[in-house]
């Protein structure tokens, strides 16, 4: 049996039994290979004690010492012990408080855990100690019913604690094994991401110390380790995605934080597929322009760097200029046209419908008050629309009909196209491939010991929806090439 393996089976062990709890298990118990202290919460009735009897053991022999609330004093040789745990944590318990300090200051590398049900933010916080532990380690709060049901029918007894001897952990082995963890190197992708993290860190007013980093990367190369590589890879690292921060601001941050920067790592070497893609349904739009519109030739003037056609609408008795981009008429599209302001005007919405002449709707809120109120907010991003009116139908004026200029300019768009659709395409395609590959990559990784499933999944959803998008796109140009290419056999 390979030391993978047996980690394995002892993980099982320690989590059967205990739904929706296991990966909180599985961090703890690394959290103790490394020999650092951590505090684990949870609410009356989650399952703390559980927890706790299982992690210690899984230690062979283990001399474990439990100090609680009523404790008189603190052994002095705190060493002695193979476990320190410390039941019932109150930091407002002066007693217990000083304990624990105590016992952080004194236990050597003797792993020491905190347990209450005081939330981490009060409990650290109040404690003076949320920078002394390794992190927090959360349980859930409730249970799912479909988990609930499962508990419930099991003839097992969950209270029980029997974990096969000859998977638990030896001191010798205890001993021997923080050398090997010093051993195994940082790669390029951990590196990346606690820097990223730190970054984010700074950006948000977290502080996390440098000996906590230095603790958390330990944690990482013992993930590593346990799996066979002698090197981390970015999967080692997930525990710093979960909420372990102490903190509710630092959890929210670098939870969400973590699945942005790992997705931006994974996809290194293809970044453009995490900037604006390249807009597809416009490709469509030009060509549907180039092949179903007429060659006429129209009355427009150049307005916020495209040409437009000019209309004057009157609203509340005010005469207000709107500019409407040429590229739209004749097309079935609604659409904002431009202000006075060269802004988009997000209060009046056109559509020509096919036709030369552009129907007008306005947004209720104008009707009694004009367009140039309130302009500013209007523009803002988080300005929304009410709802809109029919108003009018305005004529655009045709200056010459089957014009030779207009019939030379879509036919030099065309092959533009053409050139522009064979690019995109290739660049497109080799996204896909490249995707596709990042993917089985990273699903390989779904049985690692020590990986966060929730997070892996959620990582690994991202990268499916990209493929995704990206798939979607070459469709569509798919489907432009089909365009042109009937409309070039045709001709």
């Amino acid at each position: 049996m390979t030391l993978k393996e047996r980690i394995a089976k002892l993980m099982g062990e320690l989590t059967a039994g205990i739904p929706e709890r296991e990966y909180c298990i599985q961090l703890a118990f690394l959290t103790m290979i490394i020999g650092e202290p951590f505090y684990i919460y949870g609410r009356s009735g989650s399952g703390k004690a559980i927890v706790l009897d299982r992690l210690v053991a899984a230690f062979k022999n283990a001399n474990p010492i439990k100090i609680g609330r009523r404790q008189q004093e603190v052994p002095a040789m705190l060493n002695d012990y193979d476990i320190v745990l410390f039941l019932s944590y109150d930091p407002s318990n002066e007693n217990m408080k000083n304990w624990v300090q105590i016992g952080l200051q004194d236990r050597g590398r003797t792993p020491l855990i905190v347990s209450g049900d005081v939330r981490p933010e009060e409990a650290l916080t109040r404690g003076d100690i949320i920078d002394k532990l390794a992190l927090t380690v959360s349980l859930p709060d409730s249970i799912s019913p479909e988990s609930l049901c499962t508990l419930l029918t099991s003839q097992d007894d969950v209270t029980a604690t029997n974990i096969n001897p000859e998977l638990t952990v030896s001191k010798e082995e205890f001993d021997k094994w923080d050398e090997e963890f010093r051993k195994i190197a940082f790669s390029q992708d951990s590196l990346t991401m606690i820097g990223k993290l730190a970054e984010l860190c700074d950006k948000n007013n977290i502080y996390v110390s440098i000996k906590k980093w230095l603790v958390l990367s330990k944690l990482a190369k013992a993930a590593a380790f346990f799996n066979g590589r002698t090197e981390t890879s970015l999967m080692d690292t997930s525990f710093l995605g979960t909420s372990i921060w102490g903190r509710s601001v630092a959890n929210n941050v670098l939870t969400e934080g973590y699945k942005k920067i790992a997705v931006e790592i994974l996809l290194k070497d293809i970044p453009e597929t995490l900037t604006e893609r390249y807009d597809a349904d416009n490709l469509l739009r030009r060509i549907k322009r180039i092949l179903f519109t007429t060659n006429n030739s129209y009355d427009t003037r150049e307005y916020a760097g495209e040409i437009c056609v000019s209309y004057k609408i009157n609203i509340a008795g005010e005469s207000t200029p709107i500019y409407v981009p040429l590229r739209y008429i004749e097309t079935d599209e609604d659409f904002n046209p431009y202000n006075e302001l060269r802004q988009v005007e997000k209060r009046i919405r056109c559509n020509f419908h096919n036709t030369t002449s552009c129907s007008v709707a306005i947004d209720s809120s104008i009707k009694g008050v004009g367009l140039r109120t309130n302009t500013l907010r209007t523009n803002s991003p988080t300005f929304k629309s009410g709802k809109f009116e029919d108003y009018a139908t305005l004529p655009t004026y045709i200056l010459i009909e089957n014009d030779p200029n207009v019939i030379a300019q879509k036919k030099a768009e065309a092959e533009e196209i053409r050139k522009e659709i064979n690019e995109v395409m290739c660049k497109e395609s080799n996204h896909l491939t490249r995707l596709r590959e990042i993917y089985r990559d990273l699903k390989k990784n779904k049985d690692e010991l020590f990986c966060n499933q929730q997070l892996f999944d959620e990582i690994l959803n991202q990268i499916k929806d990209i493929f995704d998008a990206t798939a979607n796109i070459i469709g569509k140009i798919k489907e432009a090439h089909e365009m042109l290419a009937g409309k070039k056999t045709q001709a």
